[in-house]
């Protein structure tokens, strides 16, 4: 199993939410409050179609990320199942990379859930709207 995959699998997720959170939220910041002065409407009219494809992209990544742990995953379990009871190495790394691999798929759903909140919160709030 590559790490890389492997850490794709892990960490791919959680970065595509936490890169949609600071994107969406600096651009929206700076688009509502560019000055001392909040604005009533972002200053740039295209704003909810460039938050829109952030949260796109973002959900796009960690649903690759979660088919690379699935895929991982399956891939580990079937090798297991088919090693014989006297290779207690490969069963040893193999049930590393499985336990890596489950981790992998919790932790993609987790975030691609987070990152659909995200998406309905940045996308049914008004931009500039005050918090009262």
């Amino acid at each position: 199993m590559s790490p890389y995959k492997t850490l794709l699998a892990l960490f791919g997720a959680p970065v595509a939410w936490i890169t949609q959170m600071l994107l969406c939220e600096s651009l929206t910041s700076f688009a509502c409050y560019p000055h001392q002065i909040p604005l009533s409407a972002p200053q740039w009219a295209d704003l909810p179609v460039i938050l829109t494809v952030i949260c796109v992209v973002c959900l796009a990544f960690g649903l690759i990320s979660g088919y690379i742990a699935w895929n991982l995953w399956q891939r580990t379990h079937r090798s297991l199942a088919e090693s014989s009871s006297s290779e207690q190495v490969i069963k040893i790394n193999g049930g590393q990379s499985q336990f890596l691999a489950m981790l992998g798929i919790m932790s993609s759903f987790i975030f691609i859930v987070a990152i659909l909140f995200t998406s309905c919160a940045i996308l049914l709030v008004s931009l500039c709207s005050e918090w009262t």
